[in-house]
């Protein structure tokens, strides 16, 4: 009866690679100075070949991240991961060997390495990857609380170095007379980054919910419930916190619709499965007891077994409605998520965006 409660994750899992997850973008991402380092004479024209580079990955980012790869499996994309981290790698080499700065001054050059290098660090350690659902709900619940703890930190840490290139791009400006055109506002992909985790606990919770259940492992489903308790409270206080961050609040009330689907329906099966895993352990008892053969035994053993099937059919039963519901939700977040980045992610000219004289 296991495969009554098929992993959601199995046929869904993979739709989000999240919208900062470079993949496919960087590699086709590369310096455009020729294999002899070039001599720039201005800084314009030092900052028109660099700006090509760091502008197109953000606006590449802003269009890949609007059209999120759908039916990826988790294998696939660390294949993919390993690949891009190999690109990243590549091209801090070029960057170095070929990009001597504007008169030997590598500060820029050295904060986009350092940069590329957390983005290496953060797909390495999983940072940047969302869509393991089943992995994850292999570990124990405390393992999973965690996983997910350290996640989101390593993600506040990608974003700080992120921040800091920013810095230094308006230090370097300063040093050349020159002023970059920067992030004004909310970052729209940091906002969405953290939309998206609280999107990933809550799967890989109820992930666990269902391994449980299909194993009838009632401690497990008993720390499965706290913990989505916890990141049903987690998620309630972020997104009123998110709510006043941009005007358009389509993916914000997206996540809340969210969470209190899934809240609110594992909340409904507690009753259905505690019955189940009652029934469970009284068959198994009687399943283990001598003298089967007896006129007694067979009747109480009859009856275990059709009042199993009966609190086993309930509860299956309404997984499976709420497997359907969830599945059309689920795919509507990411409808949600496309049109919240296309219409709010937006880049001008690549070279004009960049900077102005000062």
């Amino acid at each position: 009866m296991k495969n009554s409660l098929t992993s959601t994750a199995t046929k869904e899992i993979g739709k989000l690679l999240n919208w900062f997850l470079l993949l496919l973008i960087l590699s086709n991402f590369s310096f455009s100075q020729e294999s002899n380092s070039i001599e720039y004479r201005t800084i314009n024209s030092y900052l028109d070949d660099f700006a090509k580079n760091e502008l197109f990955v953000k606006k590449s980012l802003m269009e890949y991240s609007s059209s999120i790869i759908e039916n990826q499996l988790e294998t696939r994309a660390k294949s993919t991961s390993t690949m891009v981290i190999e690109k990243l790698k590549a091209i801090n080499t070029n960057l170095q060997i070929n990009d001597k700065g504007f008169e030997k001054n590598t500060l820029l050059r050295d904060s986009f390495i350092r940069m590329n290098k957390k983005t290496i660090e953060c797909m390495t350690n999983g940072t940047l990857i969302m869509n393991d659902y089943i992995s994850q709900s292999l570990n124990n619940v405390s393992t999973i609380n965690q996983n997910l703890k350290e996640r989101e930190l390593n993600l506040i840490s990608y974003f700080e170095e992120l921040k800091r290139h920013e810095k230094i791009k308006k230090k370097f400006g300063i040093m050349n007379n020159i002023k970059f055109r920067t992030y004004s506002g909310n970052n729209i992909f940091e906002y969405n980054a953290f939309e998206n985790i609280l999107f990933y606990k809550i799967n890989v919770i109820d992930e666990k919910i269902n391994a449980s259940i299909n194993n009838i492992d009632a401690n497990d489903f008993s720390e499965s419930i706290v913990a989505l308790k916890n990141i049903y409270q987690e998620s309630n206080l972020k997104t009123d916190e998110y709510k006043s961050n941009f005007s358009d609040t389509s993916l914000n009330n997206a996540t809340i619709s969210y969470s209190n689907f899934i809240y609110n329906q594992k909340m409904k099966i507690i009753i259905l499965f505690n019955a189940f895993s009652n029934e469970n352990i009284i068959l198994q008892k009687l399943k283990s007891q001598p003298n089967q053969e007896n006129e007694v035994y067979i009747t109480q053993y009859n009856s275990a077994v059709k009042s199993y099937n009966i609190k086993k059919n309930t509860l299956f039963d309404a997984l499976e409605i709420i497997k359907k519901n969830k599945k059309i939700m689920y795919d509507n977040w990411f409808v949600v998520n496309r049109t919240f980045l296309k219409n709010n992610a937006k880049f001008d000219d690549i070279y004009q965006s960049y900077t102005y004289n000062n």
